[in-house]
Order: structure tokens, then sequence, then C-alpha cells
């Protein structure tokens, strides 16, 4: 069976309502689409990827002065793969991110101006821990350890908790936590990411190389952008009703052009055949991976182990 297009859907339109032209018909496609994404974790936004740590970097030394961002190698082999990853000096200086490698002057520029002392000739390290998911990602759902076994902590651990049990970030070896850190519009070697990405951190940190395979709820494109398709879990008719439905609601462009298909009454049916429908792939979604009921026991499944208690927000998230 051949599935439905953005641009059967839309011309569909058109043809029950030619007076909202083309650009008003993919907007109500559009916008039906994203109603319905936004209406649940539907089991076909699951993805699988994972976090690929390289080994971290320290040959040479480097010459840091305050109130600089600019950072001079000395004996070392910066290359912009570097964009992107953490420098800092030692445990008593912030961790900041290398935005641009200069390959032929070795100078790193980092996103913030060094605040520490200036200093010549000392040791640092090159790692990745703030780390940055796909382009199309939303949500974590679950990241592992296959090196232990274990899950490691995701939303239950927030920065809070890592500021006060180890805000110098002294931790460093085995992982048990990925913690919400905040957004970047810088991809691993320089590439722009628009609109931000979240950054995930890594604890402790990890500065040998490693993998954390994880699942995540992913966001679909827009319909109309380059390459898009509807997900094969969804009919056609689903959206052109939704759509219907805004055209019914639209009374034209103005008061001496009126939309012959305006109709509240009209726009109202569309609308519950709308929500009848999308009610009934919730139905069909829960058939293939069952999101609305789970029953879990978290104490009896082997987590990454922490070294500190959790805050009151984990209790406030998980009814225990």
């Amino acid at each position: 069976m051949a599935l439905s297009t953005f641009e059967n859907l839309y011309k569909g339109v058109l043809l029950r309502c030619p007076m909202a032209g083309e650009f008003l018909a993919r907007d109500w496609i559009r916008w039906s689409f994203r109603e319905l994404v936004e209406r649940r974790a539907w089991s076909w936004l699951l993805k699988r990827s994972q976090f690929i740590m390289p080994a971290q970097y320290a040959t040479g030394t480097v010459t840091v002065t305050t109130s600089s961002n600019l950072v001079q190698g000395a004996g070392t082999a910066w290359t912009t793969a570097m964009i992107g990853r953490q420098f800092r000096l030692n445990i008593f200086t912030p961790i900041y991110t290398i935005i641009a490698v200069d390959p032929v002057l070795q100078t790193l520029t980092l996103d913030d101006l060094w605040g520490a002392v200036s200093k010549t000739g000392a040791q640092y390290q090159i790692y990745y821990c703030y780390l940055i998911p796909p382009t199309d990602y939303h949500a974590m759902k679950v990241a592992w350890d296959p090196n232990f076994s274990w899950r490691l902590w995701t939303d239950e651990v927030r920065q809070e908790d890592l500021a006060r049990f180890d805000g110098q970030r002294a931790w460093q070896g085995t992982p048990y936590v990925l913690a919400d850190f905040d957004y970047t519009n810088l991809q691993l070697g320089g590439a722009a990411i628009t609109p931000p990405l979240p950054r995930l951190e890594i604890w402790p940190h990890q500065t040998a190389q490693y993998v954390i395979p994880f699942l995540y709820e992913s966001r679909p494109p827009d319909l109309d952008d380059a390459g898009a398709t509807l997900p094969r879990y969804i009919s056609g008719n689903v959206l052109m009703e939704g759509a219907l439905a805004k055209c019914a609601m639209w009374p034209g462009p103005s008061a001496d052009a009126r939309n012959p298909y305006f109709n509240l009454t009209l726009a109202k049916g569309h609308q519950d055949n709308f929500k009848k429908q999308v009610d009934e792939l919730e139905r069909q979604d829960e058939e293939v991976y069952s999101r609305d009921v789970y029953y879990d026991n978290y104490m009896h499944w082997p987590n990454a182990p922490l070294p500190f208690a959790v805050s009151g927000s984990f209790l406030q998230l998980h009814a225990i």
C-alpha cells in the first residue's frame, strides 16, 4: 500500500478549498502532523545511538592568560576534531569548551575567558564530558554501560547534586550519571547546530576511550522539510481531518472574499474525527510498544552505584 505524501495531502485540501492557496494548505497539514506528534511519546519516535568518547589528549604544555580565551600550545598536535571537546588544567580551574582550533599556530579558542591565574608550560587535559546527542534528539529514554551491565542515572540526578558532591569534577573513571547540562550550537568538529541542542554531562568524567549506548525519543522533521516522509503508522486521512478542521475555521482573506468552506459546525465535526482517529492511533501504538502503563520497582534493577544520596527532586519525580 502506497503511503500518503505531504504533496498529495495538501493538494487534497486545495481541492476542497481552492481559496486557501498552497501556503495555507501546506501549513494546515504541517500543523496537524505536529499536533499529532506532540500527543505522546510514540513508539516510532524511539531511536538508538551511542556516545563515543575518545581518549583524552594531554601531549605537550599550554600557556593560558587571565581574561583571554586563547590558549597557546607547545609540543602539541591539536586538530579541528577537538572542537566541541572540553579543556581544563586541573581540578582547581573551571572546565571550558573548545570552540576553535588553529592547527598551524597550535592555538585553542575557549568558549569563555580564562578566569584563573595565568600559567606558562602547564599540563592540561582535553577530553569529552559534555556529550552532544543526535540532531533530532528530544528526550533521553535510557542509557547503559555494557562494560558493567548497568543503567546510567539520567533525569534523576541533577547539576545541583553534582555541584554539591563534586563541584571540582575531580572524579574521573567509571561513569554513573548522564545529567542535563545546557544547550550548544556547536557540533563536534565545528559544524553549526541550528537550533541549539541539549548537552548532557557524563559523570564521573571519562578520560579513556569509551562508549555509552542509549535510546532516545526523537523529534521528526516537519513534513515540508527536505527528505521528510509521513511515518508508516500514520494514515493520511488523519492529517486530512485535522487540516480540514482548520480550513473550516478560516473565514477567508477578507469580508468581501469569504471562504465557502467556512463552517464552525463542520469544523467541529472534522476536529472530532481527527481526535477519534488519533485516539485509535494511540491504541494501535500501545500494541507496538506499551507506553501508557508500566509497572516497575527501580530498586530491583541494577543502576550504576552512586556515591551520594539523590536529591529530593528524585523523590518528587518518582512514586516510590
